[in-house]
């Protein structure tokens, strides 16, 4: 059975290897849920995940919380803030700590390490390990991720990265990084840009560091944010329903480059007309989108680079921290990497 913890009730279980020498590094483990601690029999909790990690005790001194307990596919945005605001107090808390390492299902993984990112300044480590097979198969490769992610955070050189994403040996930037396949253990991928490092044998390295960061100082975060794909034939019906919803925000993955079919276009007129912050995004899942004069004219925002799921989690975090429609365009391309935009920047 899927569960939820009620958010300031956190299950703190004692240190998982209190003779350790204090030169060990701290490392806290935040369980979340997911394929990594479900499949048959139960759901583990962080605890019981950290057991199964062979040689953890001389990697790291673990304190393991459960946060949640449920599959990823009922994530939401409510609780991916609450999650980044249970990261920043526990830094705030345990200045011992070399880093967090948080367990999540693989579903909405993207969308929650990219909320995190956006929303907890890079410092101290902060690292997602996923599975895509349950625990108690036999070929799991859950102890491994998270064996590697523990890795990841107790060391002090990945510090500033941003928060990272590690599975099948790889290290991902939350930014970059997408779910490409439904079970294939190396589903997690950043296209057109590449893992920014690897752990092999036992050993992390690092590759190049992210240069596309931003922190939003985000108080709160606004939930009604509605994704829109276009399609052969699409007349912004599905536009026009989510305006009529009550919605703040809305992410259209458009065609190409840019391209949208005149019904459609209306439609977004008038989500803007009703003050409805509008973003245009590929649908393609690569490259750039350039507006056309009537989205610039109505005020619609380039995504840029930005696949859908991702523009939707700006806006999100955008919209709750109060950013204006220039603003929130500024976010797009510092995240796109435009140096012009950059300069200043967090």
């Amino acid at each position: 059975m899927q569960r939820l913890l009620p958010v300031g009730a956190a299950i703190l279980i004692a240190v998982l290897s209190p003779r350790l020498s204090s030169a060990i590094p701290k490392v806290h483990l935040l369980g979340t849920g997911g394929t990594i601690a479900g499949g048959r029999g139960g759901a583990l909790g962080a605890g019981d995940l950290a057991s199964l990690v062979s040689d953890l005790a001389s990697v790291a001194e673990v304190s393991v919380e459960d946060y949640s307990n449920i599959g990823s596919s009922r994530m939401t945005p409510e609780l991916q803030f609450r999650l980044a605001q249970r990261v920043s107090t526990l830094f705030q808390e345990r200045s011992d700590l070399s880093g967090i390492v948080i367990t999540h299902g693989t579903d909405s993984l993207e969308e929650t390490a990219f909320l995190l990112d956006l929303v907890v300044p890079a410092g101290k480590p902060v690292v997602f390990a996923a599975a895509q097979r349950p625990p108690r198969d036999s070929d799991t490769d859950g102890p491994r991720n998270l064996l590697n992610a523990i890795r990841i955070a107790a060391l002090p050189g990945a510090a500033g990265l941003g928060v990272l994403v590690t599975l099948n040996d790889e290290i991902h930037a939350a930014r970059d990084v997408r779910k490409t396949h439904a079970v294939a253990l190396n589903a997690f991928v950043s296209p057109w840009v590449g893992p920014i490092g690897q752990v092999d044998s036992g050993r992390v390295f690092l590759y190049h560091r992210p240069a596309r960061l931003l922190t939003i100082e985000a108080p709160g975060i606004e939930p009604r944010v509605d994704l829109v794909t276009l399609y052969a034939g699409s007349d912004g019906s599905a536009i026009k329903s989510a305006a009529a919803s009550g919605v703040r925000g809305i992410v259209v993955e458009v065609f190409g480059r840019g391209n949208i079919p005149p019904e459609a276009m209306a439609a977004v007129t008038e989500a803007r007309e009703k003050g409805i912050v509008v973003a245009f995004s590929t649908r393609t899942g690569g490259g750039r989108v350039e507006l056309g004069e009537d989205a610039k004219r109505a005020g619609v925002l380039s995504a840029e680079d930005l696949d859908g799921l991702k523009a939707r989690i700006v806006l999100v975090v955008a919209l709750g921290a109060g950013t204006d429609s220039a603003g929130i365009g500024s976010y797009f391309r510092r995240l796109a990497g435009e140096l012009d935009a950059s300069v200043g920047s967090n």
